[in-house]
């Protein structure tokens, strides 16, 4: 039962985190084009600052939601581990 929560839970996150990452690209589009119509001056770099941090948002949710997905899919594998080292002890 707890595993299917997980599994739900690992789902709905990844939901979640795939439409951050959508809004942030959406956004990151938006402003590059608002940029491009710029002329140069301090509106226009602070701008590509603004631009610059999306990106690099986009990148730590992309490497968040890859490392969920590897825990996941490796979980079976440490809990499997975790049993054969310490095998559970029965009480009498």
């Amino acid at each position: 039962m707890q595993k299917l929560l997980n599994l739900y839970f690992l789902i709905f996150k990844t939901k979640q985190m795939k439409e951050a990452i959508e809004i942030l690209q959406n956004s990151e589009v938006v402003l590059m084009k608002r940029i491009k119509a710029m002329k140069d001056g301090k509106p226009k770099y602070a701008a590509s600052e603004r631009l610059n941090e999306l990106r690099y948002a986009i990148q730590v949710l992309k490497s968040h939601e890859e490392l969920d997905e590897m825990l996941a899919a490796n979980e079976d594998d440490i809990l499997t581990q975790q049993f054969i080292d310490n095998p559970p002890m029965a009480k009498a």
